[in-house]
């Protein structure tokens, strides 16, 4: 569903148009008793109704879009994501996006000779900098120590990274030297 509004010069010549102005001419000749409807929903309720229904549309397309399966991982669901305050920088949107910084993707568009990680366990991806490359134990073991100590197991889902340890996750990539691993 997609809602346009325009303006129209006049209502002549558009019936829906005419078809409201004759009902509003008789509404204020006939009758001046008529009850106002609209006074009875208040304009923050219009306002809510209308950003539920925009975010539902926008899910049900984000759910089902056939690109942007990475960054769905981490954000599936848009309500929830925009009551989070990410860290926006370069390294969190590259791991979240999985476009840029790594070497699978600079591989991809000939940047990089190679997809392979420099610790030869896999393809340089944001999955393996996050969950295996032996390279960032280190970086992902303090992570791990933070979200076991708060109750947490590991691995966690990606979501579950940027939802309910996004603090830890965020220290992980601050942590991680890019230059090093390409």
């Amino acid at each position: 569903m997609t809602i346009h509004f325009r303006w129209v010069k006049a209502h002549i010549g558009i019936e829906g148009n005419e078809a409201a102005d004759k009902l509003a001419k008789e509404a204020a000749q006939e009758n001046t008793n008529i009850s106002i409807v609209f006074d009875r929903i208040p304009i923050m309720t219009v306002v809510s109704e209308i950003h539920r229904k925009g975010l539902e549309q926008w899910q049900l397309q984000w759910s089902n879009a056939a690109t942007g399966a990475m960054c769905r991982s981490f954000f599936p669901n848009l309500e929830q994501r925009l009551k989070t305050k990410i860290p926006i920088t370069p390294e969190f949107t590259a791991l979240v996006t999985g476009h840029g910084k790594t070497r699978s993707y600079l591989h991809r568009f000939k940047l990089a000779d190679d997809p392979m990680c420099l610790c030869n366990e896999g393809q340089q991806t944001s999955d393996h900098i996050i969950f295996d490359c032996n390279l960032l134990e280190p970086q992902r073991g303090l992570m791990i120590r933070k979200i076991v100590g708060s109750g947490g197991s590991c691995p966690p889902e990606k979501d579950v990274l940027t939802t309910k340890y996004l603090q830890a996750f965020s220290i992980f990539v601050k942590s991680i030297d890019f230059q090093k691993l390409n």
